[in-house]
């Protein structure tokens, strides 16, 4: 999340994103090291450490340290 804007703020964007047909959302809490996931109607569930992201079978298997390790090289 960037740094002006609010968590609620961005949890209520993803739930009008669900809403409207997304079926993946994460929201990643670098501050914390936890990304946050939402699928479909389901609560969020809140990874961090070494948890297995879902992600559709779209991506390969990723951890919250994995994505937290790639977001500090670009």
């Amino acid at each position: 999340r960037s740094p002006d804007q609010s968590t609620l703020n961005l949890q209520n964007k993803i739930l009008h994103c669900l809403s409207n047909g997304t079926q993946l959302a994460w929201l990643i809490d670098f501050a914390r090291q936890q990304i946050w996931v939402w699928q479909g109607d389901d609560l969020p569930i809140i990874c961090s450490g070494e948890d297995i992201l879902p992600s559709l079978g779209i991506l390969p298997e990723l951890t919250v340290y994995g994505v937290m390790a790639m977001t500090r090289r670009s």
